[in-house]
């Protein structure tokens, strides 16, 4: 049928519009899915490998800070990289920068597949994180331009973001466990690299070219460095008791860090564009809260590390019976970081996140419960359960009071400077625990001796009766358990502390 021209074209029975705007307005949502995906494979690239700690470590014959460093690589070159990731998201189009990380992270995974010794798999781990780094804050800059709105549609896009990254965080144990118990340890890395080759397929397909700012913001790398080296130099120093290293490495690497931190503080305060943002350093909330961050995590990755060889090697539970155990943690977490950052949007920041940080502490109390024999299980779920209500509640609170007191147009700063407190804290939770067992290992009281070995006794490998190693990681029973929750304890008591420092009440200024 012929139709005069100017005239629209009638739609019959099974004829499609010709109009695109259909697929544009499917577009955001689509592009909401990548960025959810790109956080997806940076959360699960820390939760997913945890509970394959103790058969990788037994597998390559890791020492016990050889271990601690496979747990925190990630968050260690991931962490400080952040800060520069949002600076080249606005450099060169955070679509760009996306697929270049995610081309990055997959080539890190399949390295970690192939690994044959300790060095490899460790330096695989760094080159995953360097892919990390932009993934959680580019994502998330994404999802507030994307939802940005007067309609309060920014605390929705944190929320969803949050929620998402507690459901990985939840969620990776139960899947490493699985992957571990049926294809070994390299299964896990191999699952991440092809969930990042799915996720880039979409970014690629989905998110939009954003034009670069002009003129573009310069990137600190002298101060991403000075950052990298003190968190480097301070995770030495923390896994020096443990490396059987030389007396004097721990001090010397504890000045080097702070040291380096000095330099870092005083580049922020007179750089032009430092790799921190000051703004953000200067109002009171946003700091608490960024310090809040590092202090949740921090308490977070060291209560998975312990709890999954406590599991492993006090109860003989494989990977995916442990899992089991901890999954409580999963719903809680999800609901409650949803809860936390719609509160926290109406002012009830301070509050929530002292709340989390106490169920945290709370959770790690409640797994010590055995004194010097091991947890029951369904103590250990309780316990799960605490923290993954406190952890889903501190990070939406804290997330969003970050975001919240960002300047103007610094979105990307913001929530890099978020994400790096907390994987920093993330990786300093392993090797904390590790110095805090290698020091209780030394007291008389403990051990019933002058001198004994945690973690040796916890983590080291034993000789079999050919005296070699046959690699797997004995336990002394008493002595490990014992360790193990005073640790807990200890970091229980740290967590709550910081808690009340806080969220304490501070005085306003007259007038």
């Amino acid at each position: 049928m012929h139709h005069p021209p100017g005239r629209a074209r009638p739609l019959t029975s099974g004829t499609a519009p010709t109009t695109r705007t259909p697929a544009r307005a499917r577009l955001p949502e689509a592009a909401v899915v990548a960025c959810h995906l790109a956080l997806l494979c940076g959360a699960l690239a820390i939760a997913a490998p945890t509970v394959a700690v103790p058969t990788t470590s037994g597998a390559l014959h890791l020492s016990p800070a050889q271990s601690q460093w496979f747990a925190a690589g990630y968050q260690l070159m991931a962490g400080p990289l952040h800060l520069g990731a949002g600076r080249l998201a606005d450099r060169f189009g955070p679509r760009r920068i996306l697929l270049t990380a995610l081309a990055l992270f997959t080539t890190g995974s399949l390295l970690a597949v192939t690994a044959a010794d300790a060095p490899s798999l460790i330096a695989a781990r760094l080159l995953q994180g360097t892919g990390g780094s932009a993934l959680s804050p580019v994502s998330l800059a994404l999802l507030l331009s994307l939802r940005r709105s007067p309609s309060g549609n920014e605390a929705r896009a944190v929320a969803g973001w949050v929620s998402t990254a507690a459901t990985a965080s939840c969620l990776g144990p139960p899947l490493g466990g699985f992957l571990t118990g049926a294809f070994g340890w390299r299964g896990v890395f191999g699952a991440l690299a092809v969930l990042a080759a799915v996720t880039a397929c979409c970014c690629a397909r989905s998110l939009p070219a954003h034009k670069p700012l002009t003129p573009p913001a310069p990137v600190d790398t002298t101060g991403i460095a000075l950052c990298t080296g003190a968190a480097a130099a301070t995770l030495i120093a923390l896994t020096g008791p443990t490396a059987a290293a030389p007396a004097t490495v721990a001090p010397a690497a504890a000045a080097s860090a702070a040291a380096l931190l000095a330099l870092l503080v005083r580049r922020t305060r007179w750089h032009p564009h430092p790799a921190f943002d000051p703004h953000l350093l200067r109002r009171g909330p946003a700091k608490r809260a960024l310090v809040g961050l590092f202090t949740l995590f921090a308490a977070n990755s060291a209560f998975t590390f312990l709890a999954y060889f406590h599991l492993s090697h006090a109860h003989g539970l494989g990977p995916l019976r442990a899992t089991l155990v901890m999954l409580p943690a999963t719903v809680p977490a999800v609901l409650t970081a949803r809860a936390g950052a719609a509160r926290s949007a109406q002012g009830r920041g301070p509050v929530l996140l002292r709340a989390g940080l106490l169920a945290v502490a709370s959770g790690l109390f409640v797994a010590t419960a055995g004194l010097r024999h091991p947890t029951p299980l369904w103590l250990l779920g309780g316990a799960s359960f605490l923290v993954g209500c406190g952890l889903g509640l501190a990070n939406g609170a804290a997330m969003t009071e970050v975001t919240s007191h960002r300047a103007p147009h610094h979105t990307s700063r913001a929530t890099a400077m978020a994400t790096t407190f907390a994987m920093l804290g993330g990786a300093s939770g392993p090797a904390v625990a590790g110095a805090v067992l290698s020091v209780l290992g030394r007291l008389p009281f403990l051990c019933g001796a002058p001198s004994c070995d945690l973690p040796g006794a916890a983590f080291a490998p034993a000789e079999d009766t050919s005296g070699g190693l046959h690699g797997s990681w004995t336990v002394v029973q008493q002595d490990a358990t014992a360790g193990v929750h005073l640790t807990l304890a200890l970091i229980a008591l740290a967590t709550a502390a910081a808690a009340f420092a806080l969220t304490r009440r501070r005085p306003r200024p007259a007038g």
